[in-house]
């Protein structure tokens, strides 16, 4: 049970709140890139983003074949993508290599 509204001052009846994420995780690069390793998020990023960030491709890249892995809930997923598909925090970027 509540106590009477009554006791409850002005300012508390109708509150409101702002958040703003000051900091996200990084996301993380490794494979045919120049300087692989962990990079802060950027809101918005694509893989390709992610890529020039890290330095750009190896001459060994494949430059538009790349594995996504992602944590879905308590799952990762690895999910196949391409130089524009969306990057979260904490997602790594697997940039694979080409055979020939």
């Amino acid at each position: 049970m509540s106590p009477p509204a009554s006791i409850w001052p002005e300012y508390v009846k109708n509150p409101s709140v702002n958040v703003e994420i000051v900091s996200y995780r990084p996301f993380y690069i490794v494979g045919e890139v120049r300087t692989p390793g962990s990079y802060p998020y950027i809101a918005g990023m694509s893989v390709l983003k992610g890529v020039a960030i890290a330095g750009g491709f190896t001459y060994r890249a494949k430059k538009d074949d790349f594995y996504l892995t992602r944590t879905v809930g308590a799952k990762k997923v690895q999910l196949d993508a391409n130089a524009e598909t969306p990057v979260e925090p904490g997602d790594v970027i697997t940039v694979r290599e080409r055979f020939f």
